[in-house]
């Protein structure tokens, strides 16, 4: 059993080589602890993990990071309700206000700074993890375990997040508070002829709720949501002081993310010689789509999400990849995905279902390489918070992926040989770049444009 093996392998001089300081050292006791009060080390054996650990992979977006290093490692270990619940890696919580974070400079020893944190959630965590169970809702999925766990390559990818007023909104919105975007960040690309002034965009839109690059966000049936000029939000009957949310730079967004998720997909089903079914979450449609934790927008967020898939799919080649399933239980977005999907004619097969993503066929797990999204946080270890509060910690907790995708369990996270470049072209195709045709440097990993 895991105990016993684990133990000698968890103390082997690869394990050790993060423990330079005592901060580290801290930090990798307690999250040791964690996962031996969870259970995981009695459900994975050392055999197991010489298969998953070595697998890891970080696929980055180079247009936005020189390196993943310092986007793997400035982050708290848990991180939940907007910044507002959150555990430092040596286990402390924050006992701050939530914009404590706002407050974290450029170049910050532990943590990533908003500008830093926004980047760092364009790349894609991957590993061939270990599969055990599904489900852990009691009411809804109870826990299942695997009479033959398997191995499922599990890619995880941070959403937009819009929860936190500091972060995605400051890219995809213009209001009151947020009455400009500057244009010589790393995502001024995405606003090629889109107003990126509330002026602007007030004139461009007019006393309509849509036009073909933006959007207002309706919050009732005749109210609209805004944003005061010292920032916080309410709904409003007034056109004039409601929130503009930029839906072609947030489409093109989407389109960066997923063209880089489908060929890491592509990728792995080539190395492994079976065409890929990949289970595509709806990543960045739960919390994160709450803005400033209260106001959905996730009816305005995923049909973008789903015709980025389409539109990569008919446009795009995608040999090793045989199905994509979404698991879709909210009616409304089964709704949605069926009128983005009706006219859908790609070679690649398409549908929604009803399954937990980690559910998946004897007959399916043989004939296709099996593919997790796994809908991550870009601050927070993989899997985030223990228990069963989101999707992430549900697949956290019924597979390898917390030791597989955690520095200080799989120091292979942190080696340049494991992670890949890629550069996403004009029209999405992308080209990877990997060993020694990345650029080194042990400074600061975050690019400075």
């Amino acid at each position: 059993m895991f105990s016993k093996g684990a133990g000698n392998f968890f103390g082997s001089n690869m394990f050790r080589q993060l423990s330079s300081d005592s901060r580290t050292k801290a930090s990798e006791q307690w999250f040791k602890k964690q996962l031996e009060y969870s259970g995981l080390f009695k459900k994975i054996s050392q055999k197991e993990l010489e298969k998953s650990l070595p697998s890891v992979r970080v696929y980055y977006n180079n247009h936005y990071l020189k390196s993943p290093h310092d986007a793997l490692i400035k982050i708290p270990a848990i991180n939940v309700a907007g910044d507002r619940a959150v555990v430092f890696q040596d286990g402390l919580a924050n006992e701050g206000k939530p914009d404590y974070f706002a407050k974290i400079p450029n170049g910050h020893p532990y943590l990533l700074s908003p500008r830093e944190r926004l980047l760092a959630a364009k790349k894609i965590v991957y590993s061939d993890s270990l599969v055990f169970a599904t489900g852990g809702y009691p009411n809804t999925n109870p826990l299942k375990q695997y009479n033959k766990p398997f191995f499922a390559s599990i890619f995880s990818l941070a959403g937009a997040n819009f929860e936190v007023p500091h972060q995605h909104a400051t890219v995809f919105t213009l209001d009151q508070f947020n009455q400009s975007l500057h244009k010589s960040t790393h995502f001024s690309h995405l606003y090629d002829g889109v107003p990126t002034n509330f002026s602007d965009a007030k004139k461009a839109i007019g006393d309509y709720d849509t036009h073909e690059t933006m959007s207002r966000i309706r919050v009732g049936l005749f109210t609209l949501l805004g944003r005061r000029t010292d920032g916080s939000y309410r709904p409003t009957l007034f056109k004039d002081s409601s929130i503009i949310f930029l839906t072609s730079p947030y489409f093109r967004h989407q389109l960066e993310d997923v063209s880089m998720l489908l060929s890491a997909v592509n990728e792995k089903g080539l190395e492994a010689g079976k065409p890929a079914l990949l289970k595509a979450t709806a990543v960045g449609m739960g919390f994160y789509a709450k803005i400033d934790t209260s106001y959905g927008i996730q009816h305005l967020l995923f049909p973008y999400y789903l015709r980025a898939y389409k539109k990569l799919l008919v446009e795009q080649s995608y040999p090793w990849i045989a199905e994509i399933e979404f698991p879709i239980f909210d009616e409304a977005q089964q709704e949605q995905f069926d009128r983005v999907f009706e006219d859908y004619k790609g070679p690649i097969k398409v549908y929604r279902s009803e399954r937990d993503v980690l559910k998946l066929t004897e007959e399916e797990i043989k004939k296709y390489t099996p593919c997790i999204l796994n809908p991550s946080d870009a601050f927070a270890y993989t899997g985030n918070e223990w228990g069963y509060g989101s999707v992430e910690a549900m697949i956290g907790n019924n597979t390898s992926l917390r030791i597989d995708q955690n520095p200080h369990t799989n120091p292979l996270l942190l080696d340049p040989n494991h992670h890949v470049g890629v550069k996403i072209k004009a029209d999405y195709s992308t080209e990877f770049s990997r060993g020694s045709d990345l650029e080194e440097s042990s400074g600061l990993k975050i690019l400075h444009r």
